[in-house]
């Protein structure tokens, strides 16, 4: 697939398996049907950035990342991991198997998931897709953007100035207005 770097690993890793890695995805999407279905998405590469000397990728929906956790195994996790720098061993969902410089999408099975409890799933599936995936679904985004409804305090200033408007159009004493203006503000 197009878009792809690569990136060699240090010969004194204990996970490399001491040759360059030649493919490095830009993009990888990850699909969980049970458990912790939230991690399902897309994932960019995050530019100049490593997790344990391998590459690091982030959701472009939230802020969960695909790393390498410090046992040599390909984890998704979240805030937590992130702020312990990916030196960790925990993980929503992992792979069982140390990678040894392969990248997640070309491991074979050993997905689990931690909901309830560690559960081995064969339905977790980690795939390379093309960079314009994430450019076609952000444009899909767009397209159903459910317009935001105005602030509330915009919506009393509007019912404020329509109150003003028909008080002027009309020849009212200027209590009668504060009274309409006050009920129409109660809204």
């Amino acid at each position: 697939m197009g878009g792809s770097m690569s990136c060699s690993c240090k010969e004194n890793s204990s996970f490399s398996r001491r040759h360059e890695i030649h493919i490095v995805p830009q993009v990888l999407e990850v699909h969980v049907p049970r458990g912790c279905k939230w991690v399902s998405g897309l994932y960019k590469l995050v530019d100049d950035a490593k997790a344990n000397r391998y590459p690091l990728w982030k959701s472009v929906d939230a802020d969960i990342f695909i790393y390498s956790m410090n046992n040599g195994r390909w984890g998704i996790g979240a805030h937590q991991e992130k702020a312990q720098g990916f030196d960790t061993e925990t993980a929503y969902v992992f792979n069982d198997t140390p990678h040894e410089g392969l990248m997640p999408h070309h491991l074979m099975g050993g997905w689990m998931h931690s909901r309830p409890a560690w559960t081995p799933d064969e339905g977790i599936k980690c795939r390379e897709v093309d960079v314009s995936v994430v450019l076609e679904r952000a444009d899909e985004k767009r397209k159903h953007k459910v317009p935001r409804q105005p602030p509330k305090i915009m919506q009393q200033a509007a019912a404020k100035q329509q109150a003003v408007n028909e008080a002027a159009s009309d020849d009212k004493s200027d209590e009668k207005l504060e009274e309409e203006l006050a009920k129409k503000l109660e809204v």
